[in-house]
């Protein structure tokens, strides 16, 4: 029998409840289906962090986007995530917050449903979840407890100590980036005032933080489009040339001398955004890096004239940061103006 929610949980102001359910769900052989009207960059990045999650050795869980919330086709048994508001949601997370809010909820989402399912008494699994590869996340839980209130407490202290870690490094990334990002923004705001356009690009879940530039930008009236997420061009790049030439190549295509190129990676390592902003270099590109663990490669990189880091080595909390610069620079170029 599918265990289906009464109505939706608010996964931002209720985590452990909605981790719950949805392990649950997925214990029975359910799928997630993620909707996030007018944010869909959000939906693809759910997607990806439960089909191959950031966390080595953690599960690949069955995730979708959906590009409506009304998609046909969908099953009876998928449970909904909405981003946004909808009454048929089983999960939902308001779309009203700032965008590294909604990316904290569902990352906090997904740590919690991994921990869930490694307690099958609880969860009743039923699909071969069980097991303790993810123990490490939450290593002061016992993988055999049977007590779902000592777990929901466990968890409930867990997702508070994340939201207060990820609340207090986004403070801290925003104060120790100020300069780079009046630099970065005034660099775009040069570029759209002469006509140039700005591309982005990332990997994975970096894509979907190329795919929210591209979309906050665009509302700021500036050319600009994410080199990410044309599958067709992607896939025949990478099949023909390899996944190093994946951007580069667009580069040469798309882009002109003074235009900008942003890249962003938790790591700051990916080669072919070294590659591409090696391109750009050569090329009279602006090139500006969003990346973890300090800048990565990108901080030596001399394609990558503006580089804005955020000092952590935990990916989700790094996304979360990076999510923080994302909007700091937009609203930067809101503030001094597209055209001034």
């Amino acid at each position: 029998m599918t265990l289906t929610a009464a109505a939706a949980i608010d996964v931002t102001l209720d985590p452990v409840a909605g981790a719950l359910l949805l392990a649950r769900r997925f214990g029975a052989g359910d799928r997630l289906v993620v909707a996030a009207p007018g944010c869909v960059d959000h939906a693809h990045h759910v997607a990806v962090e439960f089909i191959h999650p950031v966390v080595a050795g953690a599960r690949s869980l069955p995730a979708l986007v959906a590009p409506t919330v009304a998609v046909e086709g969908r099953r009876p048994t998928d449970c909904l995530l909405v981003i946004g508001d909808d009454p048929s949601a089983d999960l939902s997370i308001s779309a009203t917050v700032d965008d590294a809010t909604i990316m904290r909820s569902y990352h906090v989402l997904w740590e919690l449903v991994q921990v869930c399912l490694e307690h099958p008494g609880i969860v009743g699994i039923e699909a071969g979840l069980g097991g303790d590869s993810t123990g490490f996340l939450y290593p002061f839980l016992d993988a055999a407890e049977t007590d779902e209130d000592a777990l929901r407490t466990s968890l409930e202290a867990s997702a508070a100590a994340k939201h207060d870690e990820s609340t207090a490094l986004m403070a801290i990334t925003l104060e120790h980036n100020r300069l780079g990002i009046q630099a970065a923004a005034e660099a775009i705001v040069g570029a759209v005032g002469r006509s140039g356009r700005v591309l982005s690009m990332g990997n994975g879940g970096s894509s979907t933080d190329a795919a929210r530039v591209t979309r906050l930008l665009s509302t700021l009236g500036v050319d600009a489009m994410s080199i990410a997420f044309d599958y067709a061009v992607l896939s025949a790049l990478s099949n023909d040339l390899g996944a190093e030439h994946v951007f580069a190549r667009q580069l040469e295509a798309l882009a002109r001398p003074g235009d900008v190129v942003i890249g962003c990676s938790t790591s700051g390592t990916s080669s072919n955004l070294l590659r591409a902003f090696e391109f750009a270099d050569a090329h009279g590109i602006v090139g500006i890096g969003i990346s973890g663990y300090r800048g990565g490669a990108f901080a030596q990189s001399p394609g990558v004239e503006h580089c804005l880091a955020v000092d952590s080595s935990s990916v989700h909390r790094i996304q979360e940061g990076q999510a923080s610069l994302i909007n700091a620079l937009c609203d930067t170029i809101e503030s001094i103006g597209v055209g001034a």
